[in-house]
């Protein structure tokens, strides 16, 4: 007898076969895993869950990308619950969670987000938990659920959790964190409106940590960062602002790292990510050469540290007359970065758009964008360029315009929910 097996192919190769489409238990609403007390600890195969209408109604006000290989749970708090918190951290593909009240079918979303979500509660209401792949299919779901945490071991400054190498990333529970005098004097010279819950971390900067970057704002509560050197007690702010800061690192220097809940919200779960920020500069040769085809060949040289990949690009203008000759360039990626600190070549083409250039003084303004493993660096020039006909340009320059320096937060997966972070702040530096 000949087996048959069905198979589909999607993007990510084979995605399922006939012996997959078993859906657990817990698959619809009405077959919800009832959680009898806190802690609960679940691990779940759910590549056979599927979705339905009552995922999408709760989703509605939530606005996660997919509710695809849901499962469901509920849980009746107690006299004595005050707290629900809802993890997925450590399942095979990417999770969400939506915590909800209601009747099914008309169910308010009180918490959601990615990997984790958490409610105050209320005794003898019931909430229904959602879990599910927000991007793509579903897999192993490790699922725990609880009430308030224990207080971090890093709550107190004394305690701080040491950071032995960056990149460092960790998560952790901060809602029985507390605050003391010590987080009051280090946010005298940062003013952020509360310190909350607040957790310590310590890194002594290598010979090779040029600079510092702390994001917090993957994060379910409004997580401020301050950055602080000295001694507990006598702290002296280097940065400090909402979600992530950037600070230069002096080697053998010891830092003190403080994440906090800033708007005293009762913290939540915190998911930190510590790295170098990415170091670059950039020289622009004086002369550029104009060819035949009238497209003007900018070089220059780079250094850099810290960036697994460096994009270089820009726009060239020229006043020739009565008329402006513009043009962009764009290097398309520096392949395989050299970021060992040394001096480095690198080429752009600038076709004009619309008006030749000519010979004489062009303004350039130039970009150079570099990633490491948790930050970005974009740092911004204007240059004067002497464009010249024939022979070739020299990559030896001498600063001749303004610089700009920012970091940004490297991109990752989209969030969402309704625990929103506050779009400005108005403390921190």
């Amino acid at each position: 007898m000949l087996a048959c097996v069905v198979v589909a192919l999607g993007l990510g190769g084979f995605v399922g076969t006939a012996s997959a489409a078993t859906p657990p238990s817990n698959d619809l609403i009405r077959g919800a895993t009832v959680v009898s007390a806190l802690p609960f600890l679940r691990t779940v195969d759910t590549t056979g869950a599927t979705t339905d209408a009552n995922d999408a109604q709760v989703n509605q006000t939530c606005g996660a990308p997919a509710t695809n290989n849901s499962v469901w749970y509920k849980f009746t708090a107690g006299a004595r619950d005050t707290m629900l918190a809802v993890d997925t951290t450590g399942s095979t593909y990417s999770t969400g969670v939506i915590i909800a009240t209601g009747a099914p079918g008309a169910l308010t979303t009180q918490a959601c987000g990615p990997v984790s979500a958490r409610v105050a509660t209320v005794s003898g209401r019931t909430y229904y938990i959602l879990a599910f792949a927000d991007i793509g299919s579903g897999g192993t779901l490790h699922i725990s659920m609880h009430g308030p945490a224990p207080v971090p071991a890093n709550d107190k400054i004394g305690h701080a959790a040491v950071v032995s190498a960056l990149p460092y990333r960790a998560t952790l529970d901060t809602t029985a964190a507390t605050t003391d005098a010590v987080d009051a004097q280090a946010n005298a010279t940062c003013g952020a409106p509360a310190t909350g819950n607040s957790v310590w971390y310590k890194f002594t900067a290598g010979p090779n940590d040029r600079n510092i970057f702390v994001d917090a704002s993957f994060s379910d509560f409004n997580a401020g960062v301050l950055i602080a050197k000295g001694t507990p007690g006598a702290l002296t702010t280097v940065a400090c602002s909402l979600f992530f800061v950037t600070a230069k690192a002096t080697p053998g220097t010891t830092y003190y790292i403080m994440v906090f809940d800033a708007f005293g919200g009762g913290g939540g779960t915190l998911r930190l990510n510590i790295g170098d920020a990415p170091n670059i500069t950039l020289n622009v040769g004086e002369r550029a050469r104009i060819d035949t085809h009238g497209v003007v060949h900018l070089t220059g040289e780079y250094s850099c540290t810290g960036a697994r990949s460096l994009h270089i690009y820009g726009s060239l203008i020229e006043i020739v007359g009565n008329t402006v000759p513009v043009g962009n360039f764009d290097t398309l990626g520096v392949p395989a970065p050299i970021c060992n600190g040394g001096l480095h070549l690198w080429t752009g083409l600038v076709l004009p758009t619309r008006l030749p250039f000519a010979p004489g003084k062009a303004a350039l303004f130039i970009k150079a964008f570099g990633c490491g493993d948790i930050a970005c660096t974009l740092i911004g020039q204007t240059r004067v360029v002497e464009l010249i006909r024939g022979g070739a340009g020299t990559s030896s320059s001498t600063p001749n315009g303004s610089v700009s320096t920012r970091t940004v937060r490297r991109s990752s997966v989209r969030a969402y929910g309704n625990a929103l972070h506050a779009a400005t702040a108005t403390w921190g530096h």
